[in-house]
Parts: C-alpha cells; structure tokens; sequence
C-alpha cells in the first residue's frame, strides 16, 4: 500500500485469515489502519459469526474504534445456526447497541463501524 503511495488504495483485511496465518488480530488492526479500506469476519474456527470461535471480537471492534476506523465492517461468514441469529451475533459485536449493553459508548452509530 505504502509503495503505491496513492490515498485510494486500501487492503480488504479478513480477519478469518488473518488468525489462521498469525493470530494477533489487535496489534495487526493497530499497524494496518492507515491501510485498511474494509474488514471482513468470521470466526476460527468454522468460519462462522462472531462468538462461536476463538476470535475476542468484541475487543476487536474495540480496538478497531480506537484506533480510529470508520470503514466498513463486513460479515463474511457461514451461520452456524439461524441466519437471523447469526447477523444478531455480528450486530452484538459491532454496533452502538452492543457496546451500551456493555456500559461502552466508545462505538459507531453504524452497524459497519
């Protein structure tokens, strides 16, 4: 990204892959933000939403907040159940109502952050 130094080109960061490959999602978030266009998720393992891995993705969409991102953030996963549970999975995650559920206002009003 940095080489091609233009402000239009952004990475599409999959956070899937990314805990598949190295792990540390947070700190990679932290040093790949000026770089990052859009965020895609899903759990480890399964591939399936938020809550039903490993992945902390409430601390994920904390970190991501910030570190300032205001892009988009994108489900990209199988429902390990009812698809209408599945995307209440992602909105807990990643939406204002979720983090005042959580005594946290540190959110977008968005559902993509």
């Amino acid at each position: 990204m940095e080489a091609a130094g233009h402000p239009n080109v952004k990475m599409m960061l999959d956070l899937y892959h990314a805990q598949l490959g190295e792990g540390n999602l947070i700190e990679l978030v932290r040093t790949a933000l000026p770089h990052i266009g859009e965020i895609q998720v899903a759990d480890v393992p399964g591939r399936c939403e938020p809550g039903t891995g490993e992945i902390n993705y409430l601390a994920v969409a904390r970190a991501l907040v910030a570190a300032g991102y205001e892009g988009t953030v994108g489900m990209e996963a199988w429902a390990s159940g009812d698809d209408m549970e599945a995307l209440e999975a992602f909105r807990r995650a990643f939406t204002v109502e979720a983090a005042e559920s959580r005594n946290s206002s540190a959110f977008s009003t968005e559902v993509a952050l």
